[in-house]
């Protein structure tokens, strides 16, 4: 209870500052040139990304070897990927979707004698239970 009351006024506090920041001309532009710029995702900012998880995450600074580091070190990236943030649902008639399953059953051929013998079993365990 007591952490995410100081959370939350971590939040206010931090709300209350931008509010007051939000009135110099300067902060204002530095924000737009800050949301105007691109975002890339490269395997050097993966291996800096996870460094800092870590070293946050444990407390100390840490050399991480791990072979997903390895890995993206090793990758050829060529063009950096643009950060699109979570990717939409895709459509359901899209390529690589298993097609819906029908609304309605195929009719099959009813046995009827099997179905007379329900019937039956049916019948006698209502005498049976139900003696009235």
């Amino acid at each position: 209870m007591e952490e995410s009351l100081r959370g939350m006024a971590q939040v206010v506090d931090l709300l209350e500052r931008h509010e007051c920041a939000w009135e110099d001309k300067e902060y204002r532009e530095a924000l737009r040139q800050a949301s105007k710029k691109p975002c890339y995702v490269t395997p050097e900012s993966k291996v800096i990304t996870l460094r800092q998880m870590v070293a946050r995450d444990l407390g100390f600074q840490v050399a991480v070897n791990h072979p997903r580091l390895c890995h993206l070190c090793l990758t050829d990236d060529s063009a950096p990927q643009k950060n699109r943030g979570t990717p939409p649902v895709p459509k359901p008639d899209a390529q690589g979707q298993f097609p819906r399953r029908p609304s309605k059953i195929p009719a099959r051929a009813v046995d009827d004698e099997a179905a007379a013998r329900l019937r039956r079993v049916i019948y006698e365990l209502d005498r049976v239970l139900d003696p009235a």
